[in-house]
């Protein structure tokens, strides 16, 4: 019994480096994802920065449009 313990424990240890190696691979790949994902996330906030800035700008030209158009109306 004491013996099989043994055997099995050399077992494990002898595929540590490939277990390692095998997390370290995982980890790897989720990194590039990671970056993946952290680069598109910081074009959209680029692009929704660029599209609050048009709004900001053209909210005065609607306003001054709607403003003559509702003028126009009454």
């Amino acid at each position: 019994m004491v013996y099989r313990v043994a055997i099995e424990a050399n077992i494990a240890i002898a595929q540590l480096p490939s277990t390692v190696n095998s997390l370290v691979q995982v980890v790897e790949i989720h990194q590039i994802n990671h970056e993946a994902t952290q680069h598109n996330f910081e074009g959209i906030v680029t692009e929704l920065r660029e599209i609050r800035g048009l709004r900001t700008e053209s909210q005065p030209i609607l306003k001054h449009l709607f403003g003559r158009q509702e003028d126009g109306e009454s």
